[in-house]
């Protein structure tokens, strides 16, 4: 067995805990198994094993603590169980780590919930939050070009609201009954060149921004009914930006 094969078949050794071959894909001698199938029993390996799991747990929930904060103990549990299991929590950035971390959540939690909410909530603020470093104001008179596009911005986001916001929040937090699911959305919208990175979206805000699930020019834009006002606002704070 090359040594690149030995290192894989180790590492990969170290991350099974189903009993599953630590070593699809790569060729090895019988000898070479039962040396991999030996070590896997070893106490003083299972020991390694058990300390690399609890650090990529520990890991993974700073990744997404409010949204683990929230959920019960069990399901909380099993999430990072599964997430350790699939390679999660050895990312060297975090960030990157948060936000893979709570896709994967959110595709557990029923749709529509308030735990839905907040896990989207959390994953937006990342976001904008890390778009905020390198973020510049827009030159507005570019909307004035008959060959600008419009996109939504890479680091913006929305988050329905099945409730009050706050209501949701305070309940979940607390642990206190929820407020039941409304069809009164409340829509937060999250952009990088926000003040506090967010704000409630007006209807027309929402509008935009669901409009814009591909390319769309400011001329067709303007055309349908959406005013500068709102485009400016929304580009100045980075919820769309220009399609370069």
């Amino acid at each position: 067995m090359a040594l690149l094969d030995f290192q894989t078949s180790l590492a990969r050794l170290v991350r099974v805990s189903n009993g599953g071959d630590p070593s699809p894909g790569v060729s090895l001698t019988p000898g070479e198994r039962r040396y991999l199938s030996d070590l896997a029993g070893n106490p003083a390996f299972c020991f390694t094993v058990k300390v690399q799991r609890s650090w990529c747990a520990g890991r993974a929930a700073k990744a997404a603590y409010l949204t683990l904060s929230i959920l019960p103990s069990e399901t909380r549990d099993q999430l990072l169980e599964e997430w350790v299991g699939s390679g999660g929590g050895t990312h060297s950035f975090v960030g990157a780590e948060s936000e893979a971390f709570l896709e994967f959540i959110a595709r557990s939690l029923p749709d529509p919930s308030h735990e839905l909410t907040i896990c989207r909530m959390e994953l937006a603020a990342l976001r904008s939050s890390e778009g905020s470093i390198r973020f510049q104001r827009p030159q507005l008179s570019r909307i004035d070009r008959t060959d600008c596009l419009l996109r939504r911005g890479h680091y913006a986001g929305v988050v329905h609201f099945y409730a009050e916001p706050e209501r949701v929040l305070n309940a979940l937090l607390k642990r206190d009954p929820c407020p039941a699911i409304s069809s009164d959305v409340t829509t937060l919208i999250f952009g990088p060149g926000l003040d506090r990175l967010y704000m409630r979206a007006s209807w027309s805000e929402r509008a935009l921004y669901d409009r814009l699930r591909s390319y769309v020019s400011t001329a067709d834009l303007f055309t349908e009914g959406f005013t500068r006002e709102t485009i400016e606002r929304l580009l100045e704070g980075g919820v769309l930006e220009y399609a370069e």
